[in-house]
């Protein structure tokens, strides 16, 4: 993600380096949103906040600075427009990728000194990426910060070996910061001042970041070390971050036929063996996909000879469809279209506090079964009635629909903590109705 437009915060840093007007008096900043722009369709979405700040001793570096903040979002929202017409121009129906764009603020530090503001951009597509920065502001002096301020040169060749000594410890107790290679180390250590990847926290320490792939595997997601007199601490929320990326990856594609297969891998799981299973899982199901394609490419070739003309593909792949401060959840699809198509999802919702792929029981009591079963009823009852759909309302078809979605991975946590459940085409109703999806608020359970 660290490109061209980054180089714009030398500049930015540069100019913001002049003198400005400094009161007396403390000051007050307000933190406000600037922008926000929006998208949502099927296949993707945007979701972007600038922030405004107002209140700085110099409206100059003020402006300078929300200016920033109002290009980036129009950066973002020019990338993501950017992917959805090469994605319109090159696929088409269930082929077409899925991804969404992320900007917004939060603030890390406001205390009698400082007012901290981070920005981040998120990224997910069939992995995930975020990329952080800092904007320190100084109340006394109204002006925006500079890592100058608080270490000279020899001061941050000290703060560089406290950081690589801690990395070093924290391997020692099963880490995985890369730490062979220093010279990547010094290369993201140098990117902090020039990428804002520092601030000072509630205590009035220096805190150093890292983005995620920087210094260690994604799993670990974004690094924060804290200096603490003459170490550095690496700060830990007690939460677990998950990587998802791609694995084995395989294109067949011929005049008749197709298969595209795309193996997901996590990690980052508190349980070695549990990750290992259900990277397994991945592994078998894209294996007895791909036995599939090659026994009807078999058959498709003898139909071939006899004057038919076969048209077939396959296809498994993944989707990253949650990914908040307590869950992470994503989908694996197999797709099969010949005369028609058919669509298998399963979902996997992973716990950032405990490191565990949920099961159903951790979510759905036994007591509250029957009521899910009776809302999904009457949803299909009353979608049918307005001729919006033909779900099958046999009581006894939903059921044994439903006894199948804790074992078949058909449910999923999304992004406003809601149970979704999602049937398989024909499960529930005509294969017009695609997979269809019931989300319930488990407040109300």
């Amino acid at each position: 993600m660290k490109n061209k437009f980054f180089i714009g915060i030398i500049l930015l840093a540069l100019t913001l380096a002049f003198a400005g007007v400094v009161n007396a008096d403390d000051f007050t900043f307000t933190l406000s949103e600037g922008a926000s722009k929006t998208d949502e369709s099927e296949y993707w979405y945007m979701k972007l906040s600038a922030p405004h700040i107002d209140g700085m001793a110099d409206k100059t570096e003020e402006a300078l600075l929300n200016q920033y903040f109002l290009d980036y979002l129009d950066w973002t929202a020019e990338s993501y427009e950017a992917d959805k017409a090469y994605f319109l121009e090159n696929y088409e129906g269930e082929e077409m990728p899925r991804f969404g764009y992320e900007y917004f603020y939060n603030t890390v530090t406001d205390n009698a000194d400082y007012l901290v503001l981070k920005t981040s951009l998120f990224y997910a597509a069939g992995s995930s990426m975020t990329v952080n920065e800092y904007w320190t502001l100084n109340k006394h002096t109204g002006r925006l910060a500079e890592l100058s301020d608080f270490a000279d040169v020899w001061r941050l060749t000290k703060i560089r070996d406290m950081i690589l000594d801690a990395m070093v410890e924290e391997n020692k107790a099963g880490a995985d910061f890369w730490i062979e290679d220093e010279e990547n180390f010094d290369t993201a250590f140098a990117f902090a001042e020039e990428y804002n990847h520092w601030y000072v926290n509630e205590t009035g320490n220096l805190v150093f970041t890292f983005d995620k792939y920087e210094i260690a595997p994604g799993a670990a997601g974004e690094s924060q070390f804290e200096i603490v007199d003459d170490h550095a601490v690496l700060m830990k929320d007690n939460k677990y971050s998950f990587d998802l990326y791609v694995g084995d990856k395989l294109t067949i594609e011929e005049k008749n036929w197709f298969l595209d297969l795309t193996v997901p891998v996590i990690g980052g799981l508190a349980d070695a063996e549990a990750e290992e299973a259900m990277n397994k899982h991945f592994i078998d199901k894209a294996e007895s996909i791909k036995k599939d394609f090659e026994e009807s490419v078999e058959y498709a070739q003898k139909a071939i000879a006899e004057g038919a003309d076969p048209h077939f593909g396959y296809q498994y792949s993944y989707e990253i469809l949650t990914d908040t401060a307590d869950y992470f959840a994503f989908k694996t699809e197999s797709f099969f279209v010949a005369a028609s198509s058919s669509t298998s999802n399963e979902f996997w919702t992973l716990d950032k506090n405990t490191g565990k792929l949920l099961e159903w029981r951790d979510v759905v009591p036994e007591s509250a079964e029957q009521a899910i079963h009776d809302r999904i009823l009457a949803e299909m009852i009353t979608v049918n009635a307005s001729g919006q759909g033909s779900y099958y309302t046999n009581d006894n078809s939903l059921k044994a629909a439903l006894k199948n979605v804790p074992s078949y991975h058909h449910w999923y946590l999304n992004d406003a903590n809601q149970l979704v459940i999602v049937f398989d085409k024909y499960e529930v109703a005509v294969g017009a109705m695609g997979n269809p999806e019931f989300v319930i608020d488990r407040a109300s359970l």
